[in-house]
């Protein structure tokens, strides 16, 4: 390896220059700083040199890494005619430029305050200088000129030979090219541009490209770039929609190259043009599905890594850095190194090491990882997934996924505890147990079970059920119900068996069908529960009610048949003491006749008394009868039943509605409360009002009264048989009974309120259409 101080090296290269990444002129070589005096070290490049071949663009970075290793021309910009031709070489961070000035003549080389002793001796420009000043002292040297000359056209032949095969070559490209002068007008252009554009070559000579391609969707920044990149003299390319001839559009990447002759003079410029509309389409969709990627990937609720060969950083989401406590936004961690990650992570879990072994061994491997548990200090538990990114078996990268399975992973702990808690009990509850699969082949049963049917669970284990229990009538009925089970029904069923013992007894089964994981019928489970008892009890209770009945149906022929043997004496007495009253009413004292008309009172509320017993039992026994009832008429004649005294008034607020009912029943609750009402009223100027609200689905009707009013310790007692609160020989003590009994029946309510020495309002609520009535 050689070293060379810097004399040693300027004596090599004394026309060298050192450039930074940034462009920053380091160092340069003595006679490059002869050449230019106004060089100082620190500045940049640019503001020295410029690139003539190839075409750097002004304003961007001139990225020196592009240009290592290759021929260069650089134009002085202070000093118009003068050019460097060499390369630049990277040194380290650095880039290192060796080449040498371009000299046509002794002239130009005195203008530039040069010699040949500023040249190294090796460089090829030496020879042609010493040759210039050879022509100049020698006439000798002109016959080689000439016959340098002469070579020069046979180069020059076969240059345009070369030229030939390329214009053919161009001319066969698929791709568009066009050749255009200074002005931009074009002057070539080959047969892909036509068909490209749809022009004609007539269309498009004399043209510019602007003329021909510039259209509405045009990106007009990029048209600034082209045609600043073309006043240049600068090599562009760039991407941009293009105007067809039918008005259409399509994509063209757009290469444009300047031509220069020897003397570097801009004399045309080299146009490519590429459709790449099917490129731009597939890019569309490409960014479509890749955000559509990542944008599910951002919103999975795993968190999600993905890293580069290298481990560096290319897509993390949110849930990522919430399950490691990362409180940076995930796009600020895009490019990040993720090769120590493993160790700054690793505190989180329940074993560090383990989990930083195991990552090692996974990149090691690339072997794809599923759901594999991790359990954390703080109680957590994360499943970890890991899938090597392998595109043209190249290994580019590692997609990591960890995913929060502590609800799972407790379910699934509270799950076993829940199964084997449900498997004691099932073991020890007084319900039997039968599992069978879909040939009714016995698989499990319990202790409950084995104590109902007197078998072992050896004696049942691998036998049919209907083998062992049944007779032939249950055996069809077990059989329907196996069916049901293949077809996924479940439902419940009495089943008569016989016992170890060969008892017959009573069993209620409720079966339901039993699924494999994928959900197919693989049996079915049946619970069974002894009633044969319970059946015994129901056939005593049967028996006990239909006595009842009987006994109810007699007792009320009996009380039909009282009332009416009871109501005929007394029909008989109340007649005779008429009779006796009319015939001595003279012979009779006060006294005597007092007594008598006590007599007449009494007997006469026996017979209310006797009545009220009649209407309260026929209650249950008429049959309900729903129909519309005018309320209004239904009132005339509970009005017209009832006795009112003259220093009651009866009066309606408003017409009542029409609604479905049971006539009767209705009759005997606006009988009885208005009754009621006018027995105990104690006012000189009694008065009792009907009134009713008018509700959605029910009317609430009132029945008030100015009577005595009930203190409210006495509310409950005045719905109960036989209650009387205040002595009245009229009244019964049965009518607001039949009333309570009537609307409970029909599931309505009934309620008062009452102030003492002022009177009463009764409520009771009725459904606009009978529905609720049973």
């Amino acid at each position: 390896m050689f070293q060379f101080d810097q004399a040693t090296f300027s004596t090599l290269f004394p026309f060298y220059m050192v450039v930074d990444k940034k462009g920053m002129l380091r160092h340069f070589g003595p006679s490059l700083h002869k050449m230019l005096p106004e060089l100082q070290e620190n500045t940049l490049f640019e503001t020295y040199f410029q690139f003539k071949n190839p075409i750097v663009p002004q304003g961007k970075a001139i990225d020196f890494e592009k240009l290592t290793d290759c021929l260069l021309v650089i134009h002085v910009v202070t000093q118009s005619r003068t050019f460097l031709r060499g390369q630049f070489l990277k040194h380290h961070d650095e880039y290192l430029f060796v080449g040498s000035p371009w000299v046509s003549n002794i002239e130009e080389l005195h203008e530039k305050k040069l010699d040949i002793a500023d040249f190294a001796y090796h460089d090829s420009s030496v020879d042609m200088l010493n040759m210039l000043r050879s022509l100049e002292i020698s006439n000798s040297d002109l016959k080689y000129m000439v016959h340098a000359i002469s070579g020069q056209k046979k180069e020059l032949q076969r240059d345009k030979e070369e030229i030939k095969k390329l214009s053919l070559v161009v001319s066969t490209n698929e791709n568009g090219v066009v050749l255009s002068d200074l002005h931009g007008e074009i002057f070539w252009v080959n047969p892909s541009y036509l068909q490209m554009t749809g022009y004609t070559e007539e269309e498009v000579l004399g043209k510019t490209m602007v003329d021909l391609g510039v259209m509405e969707q045009t990106d007009k920044n990029i048209l600034h770039q082209m045609m600043f990149a073309f006043r240049k003299a600068e090599w562009f390319d760039c991407e941009v929609q293009h105007k067809h001839r039918d008005g259409g559009a399509f994509w063209a990447r757009i290469k444009g190259q300047p031509v220069f002759d020897q003397l570097g003079k801009f004399i045309e410029y080299y146009t490519i043009i590429e459709d790449i509309t099917p490129k731009k389409e597939m890019e569309d969709r490409l960014r479509e599905s890749e955000q559509r990627l990542r944008t599910l990937i951002l919103n999975l609720h795993d968190g999600v890594l993905l890293e580069d060969e290298n481990r560096h950083i290319l897509l993390v989401n949110q849930k990522f850095c919430s399950m490691f406590g990362i409180p940076v936004d995930p796009e600020h961690l895009i490019g990040a190194d993720c090769s120590n990650s493993a160790q700054e992570s690793k505190f989180h879990f329940k074993d560090p090491d383990g989990f930083v072994l195991r990552i090692e061994k996974i990149l090691e491997r690339k072997e794809t990882v599923i759901h594999e548990p991790l359990e954390l200090t703080d109680g957590r538990f994360f499943a970890r997934s890991y899938i090597p990114i392998v595109i043209d078996e190249v290994h580019k990268g590692h997609l990591w996924a960890y995913q929060d399975i502590t609800l799972e992973r407790n379910f699934q702990e509270n799950l076993n505890y829940e199964k084997e808690k449900y498997r004691r009990i099932i073991e020890n509850m007084n319900i039997g147990l039968l599992e069978v699969d879909n040939e009714d082949n016995i698989l499990l049963t319990n202790q409950r079970f084995c104590a109902m049917s007197g078998y072992t669970p050896e004696d049942l284990i691998g036998k049919k059920g209907v083998d062992v229990f049944l007779n032939e009538e249950t055996r069809r009925l077990l059989s329907e119900k196996s069916e049901l089970r293949k077809s996924k029904i479940a439902d419940s069923y009495e089943l008569e068996v016989t016992d170890s013992n060969g008892e017959d007894r009573v069993w209620l089964v409720s079966g339901g069908p039993n699924y494999d994981i994928k959900g197919a019928v693989i049996g079915s489970i049946g619970l069974h529960f002894d009633i044969t008892e319970t059946r015994n009890l129901e056939r005593l209770r049967e028996e006990l009610l239909a006595k009842l009945e009987q006994q109810n149906r007699r007792l009320n022929e009996y009380a039909q048949i009282v009332s009416h043997d009871l109501k005929s004496p007394l029909r008989s007495i109340h007649s005779l003491i008429t009779f006796i009253k009319e015939d001595n009413d003279q012979a009779f004292n006060s006294v005597t006749a007092q007594y008598f008309e006590l007599i007449q009172e009494k007997v006469e509320k026996m017979e209310r008394l006797i009545q009220g017993i009649l209407s309260y039992s026929r209650i249950d026994h008429t049959q309900y009868k729903t129909e519309r009832i005018d309320l209004n008429q239904l009132l005339q004649t509970v009005t017209s039943i009832i006795e009112v005294p003259p220093h009651i008034t009866l009066r309606v607020k408003r017409q009542l509605p029409t609604l479905k009912g049971d006539a009767y029943r209705l009759q005997q609750v606006f009988l009885n409360l208005m009754t009621n009402a006018i027995l105990y009223n104690d006012k000189a100027e009694g008065w009792v009002e009907i009134d009713f609200q008018d509700e959605p689905h029910q009317y609430t009707f009132s029945i008030r009264d100015n009577g005595k009013g009930i203190h409210e310790k006495d509310v409950k007692r005045i719905f109960k048989m036989f209650e009387s609160l205040n002595p009245n020989d009229r009244s019964t003590g049965i009518g607001l009974t039949i009333v309570k009994k009537i609307l409970d029946d029909m599931q309505e309510r009934i309620y008062l309120e009452s102030e003492l020495g002022v009177g009463s309002v009764f409520y009771f609520t009725l459904q606009k259409n009978g529905n609720r009535t049973t």
